[in-house]
């Protein structure tokens, strides 16, 4: 062991700066000295709420029987790594501050009231945080959530930016704890918690991440260096294969598994990122879209239609580039997790406004792509809450926005398997050491706070019980009373107790029972 220990100190000595490597390296003494696999925290948001009719299950409790919208998740294996809910609501914290979609996805992330809108140049409703959201929160209060390679930008991920009026509330999970000052649409100024905004190209996100295995860290230097060498098929460990290689023969056998998971879990990612051929030669700008099939779309446009028997048309296929985008987001997320370069991360697929356009979802028109929220808005009375399917256009609607989030846990199954499916340096699924909430802003696109729908996965190592539906609907919880239960997996037992401090809101909050229990 003195040995391995002399050639862990002279590979440092060699590759100083190289946060992921000295982290990778770190973790394996841990490992050896009995330390198992931390806990992690992956929050995800899917737009525009549900459909009642087509959302709710059958039965309830481990029971129940799957809707069509929640049968991707069964179908790959899920079920019993998800808790699906229905009837929480952000009524009890509503300030009324800020449109539908903009306040409930600040609702939802910071579980606490907006005090107020931006002045941002379009529509008078872009929401403010009111205080930091979930991931900060955990971050700081759960010192296991914390390691030496975190990256000093809060690692969060979009997959289509598109809003109707230069929105930031729609587009952005992540709130800090500082606060600033800015102009308010409302006149004067308001005070806003910090957003901590998501990246839209998941290159952008690989070179900031993984430039942390290079001497010197994640400087733009760096990073251009890293794409130099991505594009010349070279690894980010090819700038310390030599000193890696003398680790591994003098290591004990398992660490040099170890070594090998890591190493090959960034091969992998840089091959999925290829072919790279298409980059711009300016790697520090965001290759434009719709060109560079690697990026998502970005932009302000207020897209509707009056007439409720012509849904909003829009560009053929989005829905391959959207999905393709999110892979790419999910690989370069998931290999951070594995190799440590964070614990905390945010994940979403378009903002409330959703401007992404499916092909073939629409009953009767197989040929056509329908934009996705624009279509919503054709929606009428109470019929996305009602308990019978309306015929007509309306009818068509409601299916396609069924299938449209049917399509969108398909695509979150593949997330969550690569989760299930990926080990870490002591031999564990992520999933099972990572509590993934999958949320949305609005409880239907008529834009109600309740009943909403969430689900959780994973966590299972963590204590967090899985296999059931939960219906809340006669009997609505406050929505941080999942977030209560979120912070079982990390503070026990009586987490709020250990969260007075904190600002979201705690009247009469409590942990949702037999979501969780100690392991």
């Amino acid at each position: 062991m003195k040995s391995f220990r002399f050639a862990r100190r002279s590979l440092l000595t060699a590759v100083v700066g190289a946060v992921g490597l000295r982290v990778l390296l770190d973790n394996m003494v841990a490992s050896a000295a009995g330390a198992t696999s931390p806990p992690r925290f992956l929050m995800t948001h899917w737009p525009l709420g549900t459909v009642r009719y087509l959302f709710r299950p059958t039965g309830s409790g481990e029971s129940y029987t799957p809707s069509a919208i929640i049968k991707p998740f069964v179908d790959a294996g899920l079920r019993n790594d998800m808790t699906v809910l229905y009837g929480l609501s952000h009524n009890p914290f509503a300030s009324g501050k800020g449109g539908a979609h903009e306040a409930g996805t600040l609702l939802m992330s910071t579980g606490q009231g907006t005090p107020g809108v931006r002045l941002n140049g379009g529509e008078g409703d872009d929401a403010v945080a009111g205080g930091p959201s979930f991931d900060q929160i955990f971050l700081k209060n759960v010192a296991d959530l914390q390691t030496a390679g975190a990256s000093a930008d809060a690692v969060n991920a979009i997959c289509d930016a598109r809003v109707d009026s230069l929105e930031t509330s729609t587009q952005c999970l992540s709130y800090g704890y500082a606060s600033r000052s800015i102009a308010a649409a409302t006149g004067g100024m308001v005070v806003e918690a910090t957003p901590l905004l998501p990246e839209l190209s998941p290159l952008q996100l690989y070179l900031r991440l993984f430039s942390k295995f290079m001497p010197g860290g994640s400087s733009s230097s760096n990073q251009a260096a890293l794409a130099r060498a991505i594009v010349n098929r070279k690894s980010v460990l090819d700038f310390a294969l030599r000193e890696l290689d003398r680790v591994k023969r003098l290591a004990p056998s398992a660490e040099r598994v170890k070594i090998d998971i890591h190493a090959e879990a960034i091969r992998k990612l840089e091959l999925s990122l290829t072919p790279l051929d298409e980059l711009p030669n300016n790697l520090c700008r965001v290759p434009p879209a719709p060109d560079a099939a690697v990026v998502g779309k970005s932009g302000s446009q207020l897209v509707s239609s009056g007439d409720p028997e012509n849904p909003v048309p829009g560009p053929d296929s989005e829905d391959t580039l959207h999905a393709q985008v999110g892979r790419l987001h999910m690989g370069v997320i998931v290999a951070a997790l594995q190799c440590d370069l964070t614990r905390v991360a945010t994940f979403q697929w378009a903002p409330g406004q959703s401007h992404v356009a499916f092909k073939g979802l629409y009953p009767g028109r197989p040929d056509q792509s329908y934009m996705h929220h624009p279509t919503s808005q054709l929606v009428t009375g109470g019929s996305a809450l009602g308990n019978g399917s309306p015929g007509g256009t309306q009818g068509d609607i409601l299916q396609f926005l069924g299938k449209v989030q049917t399509w969108y846990n398909a695509q979150h199954a593949e997330l969550l398997l690569l989760l299930k499916n990926t080990h870490d340096g002591f031999g564990n699924s992520l999933l099972d050491h990572t509590v993934v909430p999958y949320l949305t802003e609005i409880a239907a696109c008529t834009h109600q706070r309740e009943p909403l729908p969430a689900f959780i996965f994973g966590g299972k190592a963590l204590g967090m019980r899985h296999g059931s539906f939960l219906d809340f609907e006669n009997d609505v919880r406050c929505h941080n009373d999942l977030w209560a239960s979120v912070a079982q997996a990390y503070l026990g037992a009586d987490p709020l107790s250990k969260l007075r401090g904190e600002t979201f809101y705690q009247a009469d909050v409590k942990p949702i029972e037999g979501l969780w229990q100690a392991p």
